[in-house]
């Protein structure tokens, strides 16, 4: 008799133990967890490219699931020799984003990554920023739950990334509100000898192949400052940064000394931000500058 009631007290002892650390198990690593966000790989056929263009996508935790909600938007510019996956292939960066949204730091946002090839983004020997334009950004606000003015659409990018972006938002002024330009390559008047826009970028040549700086100079940003200044609806908002070891003097200097020039004399059309990390060109240095510029623009 006393076995079996000492059997029952164990087995009973046991169950209540298996119960307790099941429901401690789930509460852990279920209730607790953070939600993630999706990372897609998507194409499409850009009738501006004439031909099919790839982009990845990240889209927001539990976006599925709260179906009426609608998003602001990010469009994301990788830098010279990278593609659509470059910015969150290692997926340090998708973590990061997850983090700031899950710590509520800011608002759920979805961000679009496009293939840029080493375009520079610009209208050239392919039509990029005209697909940008009216292919990539219609076919998003079509499929996905964005909001679709201007004021809830931003773009960004690292180094040649960063020279698109910038050329974007002050060429486009009414389709975007804010830029994130991450160690921009908009060098003025013209870029170091260094750098791959003298001589990997189609466009910036002449027809004998060797470097324009005619065709630099009828690209280049400082064209499109009376576009923006056409535009006087709420402010723009630029977030400028660099790494103080960059080997590229003339994305310190552009940073630094001259787009601060520029956007100060427009002080009641746009705000801005400068900030200088420790690091050189490189995407440690990125990581910081985005994670920053996000809590800034989206912050909840």
């Amino acid at each position: 008799m006393f076995k079996y009631l000492f059997s029952i007290i164990i087995i009973t002892s046991l169950s209540i133990y298996c119960s307790s650390k099941s429901k401690i198990t789930k509460k852990v690593f279920s209730v607790d967890s953070p939600s993630v966000g999706e990372y897609i790989h998507s194409n499409f056929f850009s009738k501006e490219l004439n031909r099919n263009w790839k982009y990845c996508l990240y889209l927001p935790p539990n976006y599925s699931s709260d179906s009426l909600k609608k998003y602001e938007i990010l469009y994301l510019l990788h830098g010279h020799g990278g593609n659509e996956e470059t910015i969150m292939g290692s997926g340090e960066i998708k973590k990061s984003i997850d983090q700031l949204i899950n710590s509520k730091l800011i608002r759920k946002i979805i961000i679009i990554m496009p293939d840029g090839r080493n375009t520079w983004f610009v209208d050239g020997e392919e039509k990029m920023e005209s697909a940008i334009l009216n292919d990539l950004i219609p076919l998003i606000d079509s499929n996905y739950r964005t909001k679709k003015d201007w004021k809830s659409r931003s773009i960004g990018g690292m180094s040649a990334g960063g020279y698109g972006g910038l050329r974007l938002i002050l060429k486009h002024p009414t389709v975007f509100q804010n830029a994130i330009l991450m160690s921009p390559a908009s060098y003025f008047p013209f870029p170091d000898d260094a750098s791959f826009s003298r001589s990997d970028v189609a466009s910036f040549r002449d027809e004998t192949g060797n470097f324009s700086t005619k065709k630099w100079t009828e690209y280049n940003y400082p064209n499109y400052w009376k576009t923006l200044d056409s535009f006087k609806n709420t402010p723009h908002h630029f977030y400028l940064s660099v790494g103080m070891s960059d080997g590229y003097k003339g994305i310190i200097t552009a940073v630094n000394e001259q787009l601060p020039k520029e956007l100060s004399i427009r002080k009641n059309n746009v705000t801005y931000d400068i900030k200088n990390y420790e690091g050189g060109h490189e995407m440690s240095v990125w990581k910081q500058a985005l994670e920053d510029a996000l809590m800034k623009i989206y912050k909840r």
